[in-house]
C-alpha cells in the first residue's frame, strides 16, 4: 500500500486524492452488510480509503467484496479470532491518522457523519470519538447522544460507532484481544485515558446500526460476564479488587435472574477465573485516580444500554 493511503470512489476506485480518514470494518458471515456499508462509505463528503478485516467468515464475504470494491484493503483470518483482534489487524493496515473501526452492521445513511465525526479529532488529546447512533431496527431512540457528554471525557462508547486517533490506539496497545468481545471499549477508553487521551462524544449524523430487536444468544451474554469481572481483575487498584469483582458478580448475577440467561452468566463467571487463575490473563492496574474517575463517570451517568453489567 502507498505511504498515504488514497480515497477511493463510489465504485471502489483509486481517485488519486489523499483521504482524510480510513473506514475500517470489521466482518464476519454478512456479505451483504458489509457490502451496503461500504458502498454507504464512499458516499460520504470526505475522501476516505476503506480497510475490511474479515474474521474467517465462510459465506463468500471475500469473493464479493473484492468483486465489487477491487481496490479495497482486505485482510482475512482463518480462524474466529473476534473483533478486537481484527480491529488491532486492521490498523496496521491503515495510513491515515483517522480511523472509522466500524462494525459490518453499521450504516453510514448521512453523507455527513464523517466530516462532522472528523471535526472532533481538532482537539490534539482526543484518542476516541463516539458518534451517536440508532439501533434502527429496534426503534428510533439516538444512543451515545451529545448530552450524555460529561466534563469532556467519556468511558463507555460502544463500538459499532466510534473514530479513533490511530497513534493514540497502537501506543495503548491497542484493543484487548483476550476480551474477544463485549467490554473492550471501556477498557480502551480507560488506557487512553491513563495516558492522557480523551474520549468524547461527537455531534454528527447518527449511523444506523442494523442490531436485530430481541437480539438474544449465548456468546455476548457469556463473554459479557466473564470480561465484567477480567475488567475489574485487571484494572482496578489492587485494594479495590475484590470489591469489584465481587459487584461484577452480583449485577451479573442479578441481570441473569432477571433475564432468565443464568447458564451463559455461570459459564462467563467460570471462564473469568479460569483465566485469572491460570495466568492467562495478567493485571495491568490504571492508576488509582484514574480509575476512580471512570467510576464516577458511570454511576453518575447510570447505565448505557439496559441490561448491561459490570
Amino acid at each position: 500500500m502507498d505511504a498515504q493511503a488514497q480515497a477511493l470512489d463510489r465504485n471502489g476506485r483509486r481517485t488519486g486524492r489523499e483521504a482524510a480518514a480510513t473506514v475500517l470494518f470489521t466482518a464476519h458471515n454478512r456479505k451483504d452488510m458489509v457490502l451496503r456499508a461500504i458502498a454507504l462509505a464512499l458516499e460520504q463528503t470526505v475522501p476516505v480509503a476503506i480497510v475490511v478485516a474479515d474474521d474467517a467468515s465462510t459465506d463468500g464475504t471475500r469473493e464479493a467484496v473484492l468483486a465489487a470494491f477491487p481496490d479495497v484493503i482486505y485482510v482475512r483470518s482463518d480462524e474466529s479470532r473476534g473483533p478486537c483482534y481484527q480491529r488491532n489487524r486492521g490498523l496496521t493496515e491503515t495510513r491515515t491518522e483517522i480511523v472509522f473501526p466500524l462494525d459490518d452492521d453499521s450504516m453510514l445513511v448521512s453523507p455527513h457523519t464523517l466530516q462532522q465525526a472528523i471535526a472532533a479529532f481538532a482537539d490534539p488529546s482526543v484518542g476516541i470519538v463516539a458518534m451517536p447512533f440508532q439501533n434502527i431496527l429496534q426503534g428510533e431512540g439516538v444512543q451515545q447522544p451529545p448530552e450524555w457528554e460529561n466534563e469532556g471525557q467519556f468511558f463507555d462508547f460502544i463500538a459499532c460507532a466510534h473514530g479513533v486517533r490511530r497513534t493514540a490506539i497502537i501506543g495503548s496497545g491497542g484493543y484487548y484481544e483476550p476480551y474477544f468481545y463485549m467490554g473492550e471499549e471501556t477498557d480502551l477508553a480507560l488506557r487512553l485515558y491513563d495516558q492522557g487521551w480523551k474520549t468524547v462524544i461527537c455531534r454528527s449524523d447518527p449511523i444506523h446500526h442494523m442490531q436485530p430487536p430481541a437480539r438474544r444468544s449465548y456468546r455476548p451474554d457469556f463473554y459479557g460476564r466473564r470480561n465484567d469481572i477480567l475488567f475489574a481483575y485487571l484494572r482496578a487498584p489492587a485494594m479495590q479488587v475484590p470489591f469489584r469483582v465481587t459487584e461484577a458478580l452480583l449485577k451479573g448475577w442479578w441481570f441473569a435472574v432477571r433475564t432468565g440467561r443464568k447458564r451463559a452468566t455461570l459459564d462467563g463467571f467460570l471462564a473469568a477465573f479460569r483465566d485469572i487463575v491460570s495466568g492467562t490473563v495478567r493485571r495491568e492496574p490504571v492508576q488509582p485516580e484514574t480509575y476512580r474517575r471512570m467510576a464516577s463517570a458511570r454511576k453518575a451517568r447510570g447505565r448505557l444500554i439496559d441490561g448491561a453489567a459490570g
